[in-house]
């Protein structure tokens, strides 16, 4: 029994708060009834103050009208027999008022009601006090202790030597009692209809414009559920659902949309980071385990036939452990490098320098690679002092990889190019150029990349790949960009731009 009341509930709560829109309607029903029932008793009590005020002020002069035109006082006093027959009247003729006779103190001595009718012995005297000061307000209604109603009053015998009140209940009880069935007719019932159809009708427009705002509320969530279920991989369409109307509702769905590609991008960037981690284990453990193998090797050659092999032949052996160790070295400390690149670890340290002079020095020390290499080295560079503001030490490696990237990939006879000119905007432009082997069009986009080696036949020595990565790194530091062009066969072209210094 308790689990079945349970999930009644449980069922009642979900179909009345399962949705926004379920919640709203229910709020608006809530507001509509409470504003019908504030609306029926504001209308009912100032209808019954209105008419209660309307009717005090029409017969205000009631009471002494009737003490003139039916001779109640005779020679300054009450004509007892003209009262008891007014009593008996309006009792038979006009049983819309009632009419009592009270003394100075408000105690009631006569009156036209019924016997029995009257359940008070006096009437309150400071809504007649109030009366004759010219305030019209509700008086005792001596048929009941606790309903006031209009009344008139006047003094008797005279105003000059009073001896009670004549005092005039407005509507009495038979006219209340005709009173509340034409008002359950009229004032109920159809006052009730129209403030009932006013409500229902208000309540459908209010339904259909909540329905139509969260409409939007509802393609929204379905999106979001799209976007959820399909691991944040496709692009929510919400952007018809923001453009419609820049509200709240409209700006919530950009900010969704924005968050949506933000976190798309993010993934990709993730996916693409982890494919670069593989490719990275893979080439380090590639490029770690080719020359600490061959190290390993001659070292046990070494050990086992060294008292068997020659002087020369030991020499021999100890160059190439000597040279794997040293390539072993320079991969590591790329490696090291270009991780702390990566984690911007390392920060330029700017000075200003002339690039002339700079430019000259890297061209003399790879003078001598050059002879022994049979490839020309050129250097193009104006005279005068080009002053930069950039971390001369990151400059020098940045020549030294693009420079060693030219030897690999040229051959004897080929030409190698250092150029550096002004350009118009207050830069200068560098450029290392070579008419080696060329790079083909599909290695163009990768060519930064780390490890990433373009395949050519003519490609010499033995390098990762990290060089031009880290190159890139240290040109996105100082602000400018590394860009190349290549055609197979005719050569490349490696260049970027400094700001001069001012």
């Amino acid at each position: 029994m308790n689990k079945s009341l349970t999930s009644i509930l449980h069922t009642i709560r979900r179909v009345f708060y399962g949705s926004l829109y379920t919640k709203l309607a229910s709020i608006l029903v809530l507001i509509i009834l409470t504003m019908g029932f504030v609306y029926g008793f504001i209308t009912f009590t100032a209808t019954h103050n209105y008419w209660q005020e309307s009717t005090q002020k029409f017969n205000r002069d009631l009471a002494a009208n009737l003490v003139g035109e039916r001779d109640l006082v005779v020679d300054g006093k009450i004509n007892t027999q003209a009262l008891k027959q007014t009593f008996h009247d309006f009792m038979t003729v006009n049983p819309n008022i009632e009419i009592y006779l009270l003394d100075m103190q408000g105690k009631i001595l006569s009156y036209s009601a019924e016997p029995g009718q009257v359940k008070r012995d006096y009437v309150s005297l400071q809504p007649i006090n109030a009366f004759f000061k010219g305030d019209l307000v509700p008086g005792d209604d001596p048929r009941s202790l606790t309903v006031k109603k209009a009344f008139s009053v006047t003094y008797i015998p005279t105003p000059e030597t009073p001896d009670g009140y004549l005092y005039v209940v407005l509507r009495g009880q038979e006219f209340d009692q005709v009173n509340q069935l034409v008002q359950n007719r009229y004032l109920i019932g159809y006052s009730l209809v129209s403030v009932g159809i006013s409500l229902v009708i208000g309540l459908l427009l209010g339904l259909f414009l909540f329905y139509t705002i969260t409409r939007r509320i509802r393609t929204l969530s379905t999106e979001m559920q799209n976007f959820t279920q399909s691991g944040f991989s496709s692009v929510p369409d919400v952007k018809a659902i923001a453009s419609e109307n820049y509200d709240e509702i409209g700006q919530l769905a950009h900010s969704f949309d924005v968050m949506a590609e933000h976190t798309i991008m993010q993934l990709k960037k993730l996916e693409e980071q982890d494919k670069l981690r593989r490719e990275l284990v893979a080439n380090v453990s590639h490029d770690l385990r080719t020359p600490l193998a061959s190290m390993l090797g001659y070292l046990e050659t070494l050990m086992l036939k060294g008292e068997t092999e020659s002087a020369q032949q030991r020499q021999e052996y100890l160059q190439i452990v000597s040279r794997h160790g040293k390539r072993l070295d320079r991969l590591i400390n790329d490696l090291f490098e270009l991780a702390k690149f990566d984690a911007r670890e390392i920060e330029p340290v700017l000075e200003v320098f002339s690039f002339s002079e700079f430019a000259y020095d890297v061209a003399q020390k790879f003078s001598h690679k050059a002879e022994q290499s049979g490839i020309k080295l050129v250097l193009k560079c104006p005279q005068e002092a080009l002053l930069v503001n950039a971390d001369i030490a990151m400059m020098e490696r940045v020549m030294d990889n693009l420079l060693s990237n030219a030897f690999n990939y040229t051959r004897t006879g080929d030409k190698i190019m250092l150029r550096v000119e002004k350009s118009s905007n207050d830069e200068i432009h560098i450029c290392v150029e070579d008419s080696g082997s060329g790079i083909d069009a599909e290695d163009l986009s990768r060519i930064f990349e780390r490890f990433y080696q373009a395949e050519n036949k003519h490609r010499k020595g033995q390098h990762a790949g990290l060089g031009l990565a880290i190159v890139k790194r240290i040109i996105d530091l100082h602000a400018s960009q590394i860009r190349v062009s290549s055609q197979p066969e005719k050569g490349s072209c490696f260049y970027f731009n400094l700001s001069l210094e001012n």
